[in-house]
């Protein structure tokens, strides 16, 4: 936060968002028990929102646009950057958005912790020094 700001964190949430949503739609590709991205993935998301007392009812359609844009594969940082800067009280509902993601990825791969080291993984690959 200190390096980038809270609006780069903000927007590297909703890169996030879009990339675990996407990666929950290719790994279930032809999974009898798919959740279907617009039937099942993004209610099943969006319902479980008032359950964080800090969600703000407000931002849900703006969280909703940010999932929809990553189910129809779009670019979720350029999708939301279209409406000016992410405010406070909306990078916190998307914080619950991925972190409800990431919930719903490991129950689907019935192995908790999975996107956990999944996102380990793919961070340390990315800072890793070249040989």
């Amino acid at each position: 936060m200190d390096a980038y700001g809270p609006e780069e964190v903000s927007r590297g949430t909703v890169f996030l968002v879009g990339v675990l949503t996407g990666y929950l739609i290719v790994e279930q590709e032809g999974s009898k028990n798919r959740l279907d991205p617009l039937s099942d993935l993004i209610p099943a998301v969006i319902r479980k929102l008032p359950t964080f007392e800090m969600a703000d009812p407000v931002q849900v359609p703006m969280a909703t646009g940010v999932l929809m844009a990553a189910a129809m594969g779009m670019d979720t940082v350029a999708w939301r950057d279209q409406f000016g800067p992410i405010p406070p009280n909306e990078a916190l509902v998307h914080s619950f958005v991925l972190w409800l993601l990431a919930d719903l990825f490991d129950s689907t791969t019935e192995r908790p912790g999975t996107i956990d080291q999944l996102m380990r993984e793919t961070f340390d690959s990315m800072t890793a020094e070249p040989s």
